[in-house]
């Protein structure tokens, strides 16, 4: 079946014009949604009148949730999509139960939390994506482009996406082994808490790997830009920052990595939603992981921690600047 999927992802005709809800858990401004949202448009867009909605909620506090969530019912009333789009585990957790109550079908992706923290997982009319960070395939690359397989500080917000994946993979451990080398693991949402480990890291670490930094503020609760406070850590820290994602790799950011890349889970979601409009069940698409990692690296942040990968790796890797 798996292997009749993938196929069929890799076709996937499309029907007559079709009215199709795209739901961010955040804003277009932020990168991860930008791409995968360019990437379903790539996809659909020619074909199918598409919609964009979004939470906001990295930037909403938690109590203007509710407000924001009626708003979108509201609006799926009137636009009375053929199936919804849900990106990241906030839309699918305000947003999944209401679609299938209207017998809205529902494709997901970039969920990190299980049935246990979403249900409607196992629905009959929902099929997606659930995206996993590659910690065994990151750790392994930074060994080789590190020569090191000592230590390892991986730093994440403390938002539901990062505590999902977090405990996915190691339960409620926040120290673990990888293939020889240590992981310790810091989830937070205060500022000072998060530069402190950077700026602190080279005490105990050979190299920072970050997660999202984007529900951070600072003791007076003000919401910390990404860019600035990944451009602050750039500047700060003594060991180099790598990323288990590709959206905090660029100029005065994260480094490189093997990463996941938004781009290539917006393809997938969008030809699961179009095998869904051509009129296979939902029921009938098994749920699937992340389905491959890319090395991306920047070539300024090279420069800076004067790193040079192996020709293999070169050849195989994404540059951006």
């Amino acid at each position: 079946m798996r292997t009749l999927l993938l196929a069929l992802l890799l076709v996937s005709p499309l029907c007559f014009s079709k009215t199709v809800v795209i739901i961010e858990s955040y804003h277009q401004g932020y990168k991860w949604d930008a791409d995968y949202i360019a990437a379903v448009q790539s996809v659909l867009g020619d074909d199918h009148d598409i919609h964009v909605l979004a939470l906001d909620t990295k930037r909403l506090p938690k109590p203007e949730w509710p407000q924001k969530v009626a708003s979108l019912q509201q609006s799926i009333s009137e636009i009375q999509p053929d199936i919804a789009i849900l990106g990241d585990d906030n839309a699918f957790s305000l947003m999944a139960d209401h679609l299938v109550e209207r017998k809205i079908p529902v494709v997901f992706l970039g969920v990190n939390g299980g049935t246990v923290q979403h249900p409607t997982l196992e629905h009959d009319l929902v099929a997606g994506l659930l995206e996993r960070p590659f910690f065994e395939e990151s750790i392994r690359h930074l060994q080789k482009v590190l020569r090191v397989d000592k230590h390892f500080l991986v730093l994440m917000d403390d938002s539901p996406t990062m505590r999902n994946a977090v405990n996915e993979y190691f339960g409620d451990k926040r120290s673990a082994e990888i293939y020889g080398s240590k992981l310790d693991i810091v989830l937070t949402n205060d500022k000072d808490t998060w530069l402190q480990a950077v700026v602190r890291a080279h005490e105990l670490y050979d190299a920072i790997i970050v997660g999202t930094h984007h529900t951070i503020r600072d003791a007076e609760g003000t919401y910390i830009a990404p860019d600035e406070l990944i451009t602050r850590a750039f500047n700060q820290s003594r060991v180099p920052i790598f990323s288990f994602w590709d959206i905090n790799i660029g100029k005065q950011q994260a480094i490189g990595g093997f990463t996941i890349s938004a781009h290539q889970e917006g393809i997938t979601a969008a030809r699961l939603a179009s095998l869904i409009l051509n009129g296979v069940k939902p029921s009938r698409i098994p749920k699937m992981n992340s389905l491959s990692g890319h090395y991306i690296y920047s070539r300024s942040g090279m420069a800076h921690w004067n790193l040079e990968l192996s020709p293999m790796i070169a050849t195989q890797a994404n540059f951006v600047e």
